[in-house]
């Protein structure tokens, strides 16, 4: 599966900033002249739920307390309920969800035990990925879930992905005296005008190195600086590359209750 992170130009400003709870930098010897650092990110993200209609309030609930929400109703149509910061803003995690499944606009509740909170329907086309991630949530308790990542000891991301370049990135390329990053060797020009980073297929990006380091870091792409860690595009690259899924298998049959806690 091939994952694009083309980010619309509308979330530029969307910067990198994590969902952090904390910056961990470990120090291990490996030999008594060697030294080597490893870097790990306490990630928080929401738990995902699913709930019938008639318990929107646990729903709301559920939201205010940190974590997301897929109402179902009995046709199996699905509305997503989400939070918001003190700006009226998504979180940054619950703004990739949508955002991981072509949804880039949300709504304000009016009225009701939801008053307040965001929410979008689902296309129907994209039901099984949401609720793939309630299944996937469901061993987990409470409303929000911490964990570590190191990017290095993980590089998943960096697999079977569609990149999307745009004019700025070629520049930087450029400026940097890296005028080969701009050739067919390590881009392609779509016909219909998109430009992304060339992949071996399938594998990684060739300007990954063994160690899962970027040899281009400095002057990486802008859409590989926006992407989020903790993120459900890094969840589903982790699952997609590493077969590390954060959660319950997605074969294992979950029954839609009327809610679950």
């Amino acid at each position: 599966m091939r994952r694009s992170f083309f980010i619309p130009n509308t979330l530029a400003t969307f910067g990198a900033r994590y969902t952090i709870r904390a910056k961990i930098d470990l120090t291990e010897y490996t030999t008594p002249r060697i030294l080597r650092v490893v870097t790990a990110t306490w990630i928080v993200r929401p738990i995902w739920r699913r709930f019938r209609p008639r318990w929107l309030a646990r729903a709301a609930a559920h939201v205010r307390a940190g974590g997301c929400a897929a109402i179902v109703d009995e046709r199996n149509d699905i509305q997503v309920l989400l939070p918001v910061d003190a700006k009226g803003k998504l979180p940054e995690l619950a703004r990739w969800a949508l955002l991981s499944i072509e949804h880039r606009r949300t709504t304000r509740v009016l009225e009701g035990p939801a008053k307040g909170l965001a929410t979008a329907r689902i296309k129907k086309n994209y039901a099984g990925s949401v609720l793939d991630w309630c299944t996937r949530d469901s061993i987990h308790e409470g409303t929000t879930r911490s964990f570590k990542l190191d990017c290095l000891a993980c590089g998943a991301c960096c697999h079977d992905s569609n990149v999307i370049l745009d004019e700025v990135d070629l520049d930087r390329f450029r400026r940097a005296g890296r005028k080969e990053l701009t050739t067919s060797k390590h881009i392609v020009r779509h016909k219909d005008g998109r430009i992304s980073l060339r992949f071996v297929k399938p594998g990684p990006c060739q300007l990954q190195a063994a160690d899962n380091r970027c040899t281009i870091y400095e002057i990486r792409p802008d859409n590989c600086r926006r992407f989020v860690m903790g993120s459900e595009a890094c969840l589903a690259a982790r699952e997609d590359t590493l077969k590390l899924r954060d959660g319950a298998p997605s074969e294992d049959p979950v029954e839609l209750a009327d809610f679950i806690t």
